[in-house]
Order: structure tokens, then sequence, then C-alpha cells
């Protein structure tokens, strides 16, 4: 099989490393030379993974974040027509299939979000990756059956399984196949997919659910996804954590040494095999790999990642971290208008603004596509920006969030029937284009902030406020439209989100260069 053949390519016999350290005596049993990073000296350093591997996981993660972030999207386009089939009224419209439904995907998605967080920073994340996805997007496929408003909300709040696990997962895995520099580029790519989702689901329940019902658009997005999530596991090798750590390059290039990894059994210890340096490295999984910072090996705490003492220090310096902080709160404030755009909008356009429902879709796909743009350029001029300095990228994505407030708001409250539709579908991609550089660029941030050790946590408790934190955003505006007495009125108030949002990635200015630092200093010690 190949994943069976990469890993073999991957991972090194020790006989290889030298077969003569192991009558040396220095390993016990429980040291044993099977679980190790051996870092091998040659002539040139090398990187364990080759651009097929990364191109074949981006791609693969991509086209599966878009199936998440569409199936999160299906039930928009035909909110009236759901409405109808159940007896609802407006108002009960938008409270119980616009906000109690999104809550109920958020409450299970959220401590899913933590759980699997915790798992991808000790297990195989890719069968993880695959039961993941199995397990939400099983709960789709069954929405196709539902016939009342109960199995309806039972199946919606399951689904909050697979988007809340799924990102940490992601880019736990990207950040120890990217090199920081490339990991603005690559945020955009799978951000891409994520904001296409949010097109291809409307497109797809808005252009199908009027003509074969509404049900139908869930099959079609969740057996793709499905067997996407287990393409993965096929497909995607788990990387050795931190082995794309700017601090661990830069120490291999000065020593002329190549990380080289070997299945691992749990132990962390530093040891001389005849000349050659040794890191013997904790780990659940025989097939992942690590290098953990002496931070979270002190007190007389063994080497152990399955204590509560590990994942509660690990919290504690994620949430003392002041870029991590200022991150959360600009995906909280930001899951508001979030909310507005996938849920209530193209029902707004097509009830309130006289459009039909093909063309209230049609609207949400131009503004898809300058979402689109905006991560090109969030990706691409993220990535050049911190090149030339790491806190630039902030300022692009805090004033571009802001400046994407006004077309949105045109969207709102002078588009509709009469208006030409070139002026719309400008309006529309104006007002997507300014929300997309921003995601790329804080996922990268996020990544750059974090060590490879607590990733999967720390992109836990940032999907809990900002990507999924959108699906707690819709219930937010149904309070506010009951509230305020229309969707009009609170749709203006929660549009005011993003201007917040864009003011707490402007103040990332002033913390992130410290935080890298930080992290990378934390990185060499530990190897």
């Amino acid at each position: 099989m190949i994943r069976n053949a990469a890993k073999s390519r991957q991972y090194r016999s020790v006989e290889e490393i030298g077969e003569s350290s192991r009558s040396t005596g220095e390993f016990s049993s429980s040291q044993s030379l099977d679980s190790a990073i051996a870092m091998e000296r040659i002539p040139q350093p090398q990187n364990l993974m080759d651009s097929r591997q990364q191109n074949r996981a981006v791609v693969l993660f991509s086209i599966t974040s878009m199936l998440l972030f569409a199936d999160q999207n299906l039930m928009s386009p035909n909110l009236t027509a759901i409405a109808e089939d159940f007896g609802f009224d407006e108002e009960e419209r938008d409270r119980r299939l616009g906000g109690d439904i999104s809550l109920a995907f958020f409450l299970l998605g959220a401590p899913a979000s933590f759980v699997i967080g915790c798992l991808a920073d000790t297990a195989d994340r890719s069968l993880v990756f695959a039961w993941t996805v199995l397990i939400g997007e099983g709960a789709c496929f069954l929405n196709y059956w539902t016939t009342t408003y109960q199995s309806l909300y039972v199946c919606r709040a399951i689904t909050g399984f697979s988007l809340g696990g799924a990102l940490p997962l992601i880019y736990s895995i990207l950040g120890d196949l990217f090199a920081a520099e490339d990991r603005h580029r690559v945020s955009a790519i799978v951000s891409f997919g994520c904001g296409a989702g949010i097109s291809v689901g409307q497109a797809i329940a808005g252009y199908i659910g009027p003509t074969f019902g509404w049900r139908l658009p869930f099959l079609l997005v969740s057996i793709p996804a499905v067997l996407l999530g287990f393409a993965v596991l096929w497909f995607v090798e788990d990387p050795p954590r931190g082995q794309m750590e700017q601090a661990v390059l830069d120490r291999n290039l000065e020593d002329g040494i190549a990380l080289v990894s070997v299945p691992s059994e749990p132990n962390v210890a530093f040891h001389e095999v005849s000349d050659e340096k040794v890191l013997v490295s904790t780990e659940l999984h025989p097939t992942t790999t690590d290098m953990i910072p002496d931070t979270f090996l002190d007190d007389g705490i063994l080497q152990d990642s399955h204590t509560w003492v590990y994942y509660f220090r690990t919290l504690q310096t994620l949430l003392s971290t002041p870029t991590m902080v200022l991150a959360l709160i600009q995906g909280a404030t930001g899951c508001v208008p979030w909310g507005i755009l996938n849920v209530y909008l193209t029902d707004y356009l097509s009830e309130d603004r006289g459009f039909s429902v093909e063309v209230a879709t049609t609207v949400l796909m131009c503004f898809g596509i300058g979402n689109t743009l905006g991560l090109v350029l969030g990706g691409s001029y993220g990535s050049r920006l911190y090149k030339i300095d790491n806190r630039y990228p902030a300022l692009l994505a805090g004033s571009m969030a802001i400046l994407g407030c006004i077309p949105f708001w045109l969207l709102i409250n002078t588009v509709d029937s009469s208006t030409p539709f070139w002026l719309v579908v400008l309006i529309a991609g104006l007002a997507g284009f300014g929300t997309g550089p921003t995601g790329a660029i804080v996922k990268a941030t996020v990544t750059n902030i974090s060590l490879p050790r607590t990733r999967g946590q720390a992109f836990a408790l940032f999907t809990l406020t900002d990507d999924f934190g959108k699906g707690l955003g819709p219930y937010f505006v149904s309070l506010l439209i009951v509230r305020m007495g229309g969707r009009l009125a609170a749709f203006n108030v929660g549009l005011t989100g993003w201007i917040c949002c864009g003011i707490f990635n402007l103040a990332m200015y002033f913390t992130v260069a410290k935080d890298e630092s930080w992290i990378q200093a934390q990185v060499a010690s530990g190897v």
C-alpha cells in the first residue's frame, strides 16, 4: 500500500544508523533505539518530506475542507423551504433553523475540537482525521432521511463533530510539513478550500434544492467528504512533529545533520551513540516523533503526555501568549458577521430584497470568488511581508478586514432586485475580497506562535472562536433579530464584528515578533 511504502521510506531502521552502537549497552530496554529521532551526520541536510508528499497533503486537505464548509452552508439557501416543510413561521424559521441548529452544531463540535486537538498532539493524526470526518459526515448523510425537526437537529449537531475536529488536525499536520515562511501560502490554499466551501454549499443547495428538494444536497456533499477523509489516511503520512521549525532547521544546517525518523515508544532522553547524537522522544503512536521543549518536562513530571497536568500547562501557556489571545478575540468578534453570511444572507436576499433563490445564490458565489482572490492576496503578499518583517502581515489582515465592511454594508442595505446585476456582482466580490486575507494570515500566525507539540490544542482553541465560531455566530444573529425586531437592523449591528476583528488583528503587530522568538527559543532548547 502507498501508506506503508511511505512509512518505510520515512522511518529508517536503527541498523542503518549504526548497528555497532547497540552493543555498547547505552540504551536500556525502556529507552530503546527503536524509538528515536536520530540526527545522522551527512554531507548535506535533507528534508524528511518531499514536495510530492507536501502537495498531496495540501490538495487533499483543501478539498476536504471545502466539503466540510459546504456541509455547513447546505441549509442557508432553503431556510424558507425547510420552514414550510416543518410548519414554522418567519420567527421560528430564523430562531429554530438559523439559530438553534447552529448552536447545537457548536455545542457538540466545541468539546470535539478540544478532544481531537489533544489527540492531534499525541496520536496518529491521519487516522484521527479519517474517523473525525466519518463521524460528522455520516450524520450529514443521514439528513436525507430526516422527517422531523428533532431528527434534523440531532443530525446537524453531530455534523459539527467533523468541522470542529478536522481543522486542528489539518493545521497541526501542515505546520510540520512546511517552514514558517511558507505557512501563509499554505494556509491561504487551505483557507481557499474553506471559502470555496461557502460557495459550493450555497450553489449545490441553491440550484438543486428548489428543484429536487432541500435534502438531496446533503447526500451530494457527505459521500465524497467521507471518501476524501479516508484518502488522507492512506496517502498523507503523519510527519514528525517539529521537523520544520526554524530553530531545528538552523541547528541542522550548523551541525551538518538531517533528521532521520525511526518508529518510537514512550521515552525521552539524550544519548551519545558512537559520535552520533540521538534524541529519544516521547510518543503515543509508533508513526510519530517529536522534539519536546524542556518547559514541559520539568518539576518531576515524567515524559508522559497523557497527564492532565500536561494539558493544563499547555492551555496555560497558550493563553499567556499575547498574540494567541488576540487571535482568539478577533475570531470571536468576526464570527457574528460570518453567521449572517453563512446562514441568513441567501434567504435574506431572496425573501427580503426580491431576488430569486438562484440569483441570490449566484450573488453569494460572487462573494466566494472575491474571497478567493482575497485569500491569494493574504497568502502571497502575507509570505512576502513576513520575509521582510514578521509583524507586517498583521497590518494587511487588520486593514483588509475593516475595509471589507464597506461593500458588505452596501450589500445588506442598498442592493435589491432593481439594482443592476453587474453592480451587485461588484459589491459582493469586493466584500468577499476584503474578508479573504485575514483568515489565511491569522492561521499562519497561530502556527508560528505555537509549539509543535501543542499545535493541535492551539488550533482547537482557535477553531472554537474562529472557523467553528462561525457556527455559533448565527445563534447570536438570531437573538439580535428577535431583540431588534427584524433582520436588517440585526445585520447592521452584527457587521461591526468585522471592525473589531480588524482592530485586534492590527494589535498583533505589537506582539507577534516577541512571541515567535520565544517559540523558536523553546524549540532550540529542546533539541
